[in-house]
């Protein structure tokens, strides 16, 4: 009976923007290259609507249709980017666009990113980037783990040592269990917990973690930092990148999605700003 593979398909969603390059979209390539996953691509091209004016809409409906045009236009040439990178690879792919509401538009991708064993997306630039709605959607609509491509890494195509951020919740769980099924490949972890943010004393420890990766075959180390005058994600960050770690492994959003906006989080931080891959459960 044959052996099922561990990571069989991904789904890459991106949106055209002004940057040049997607880094979602060499991620996904390089890792489908490297697993022999099937690979699905959707490109949002964001739709603008008219809005209502009391100066009346002829105005305004113009403008709207030269904007929904250049994004098509982009949304094309992304679409022959991507085809490019999958032909060049070799791989088993296709690519779609879809062009509406952006609410709608990511709703409608994330649906059929279901069924697929890992979604890809791109870092938001900022809290109010409209690619952190197609993340959100994705992590809290799809049921699936979230990989963000970090555009300061260079795309591969096996991961080798994580950095967990552990804080014992159903969400960190969730994720470490993703990274172990998805990313056999990782022999070497260092568990973080970082304690001055939130309190810990109710979460599992992480020493109890690093007993059930051990049975897994997987070197584990448990790190203990504390917040002094910077963030944890920062801590986060900056130990991934001296470590080398090939993935930052963490839940989503530890605290409430409106606090976390309002007033920043590990989940809206590293999001944006995290030098290496970030796999996220929710």
């Amino acid at each position: 009976m044959p052996t099922a593979k561990s990571l069989t398909s991904v789904h890459c969603i991106i949106r055209v923007a002004e940057e040049a390059k997607s880094a979602a979209l060499s991620a996904s390539a390089k890792l489908a290259e490297s697993t022999g996953a099937y690979l699905g691509v959707t490109v949002i091209t964001p739709k603008a609507h008219v809005p209502f004016s009391l100066l009346g809409s002829s105005y305004v409906a113009p403008m709207m249709a030269d904007l929904n045009q250049r994004a098509l236009t982009e949304g094309e040439k992304l679409i022959v980017e991507a085809k490019a990178q999958i032909a060049a690879a070799g791989l088993s792919a296709h690519v779609e666009m879809t062009h509406d509401l952006l609410e709608e538009a990511a709703a409608r991708a994330v649906r059929q990113a279901r069924a697929t064993d890992l979604i890809i997306v791109d870092q938001p630039k900022a809290v109010l980037d409209v690619t952190g709605l197609i993340l959100e959607e994705a992590l809290f609509r799809s049921g699936r783990p979230i990989l963000v491509a970090s555009p300061r890494a260079t795309a591969r195509g096996a991961f080798q040592r994580a950095v967990i951020g552990w804080d014992g919740s159903p969400h960190a769980a969730r994720a470490v269990s993703d990274m172990a099924q998805l990313f056999p490949g990782i022999t070497q972890a260092d568990i973080v917990v970082v304690s001055g943010e939130k309190p810990l004393e109710r979460m599992l420890p992480g020493a109890d973690l690093a007993h059930h990766l051990a049975r897994k075959g997987i070197e584990t180390k448990l790190v203990e930092k504390t917040v002094v005058g910077e963030s944890v994600g920062a801590v986060l960050d900056r130990h991934a990148v001296e470590t080398g770690a090939d993935l930052l492994v963490m839940g989503g959003f530890g605290h409430s999605r409106i606090k976390e906006f309002l007033f920043g989080g590990v989940t809206v931080e590293l999001t944006q700003s995290a030098h290496v891959p970030l796999l996220m459960a929710y």
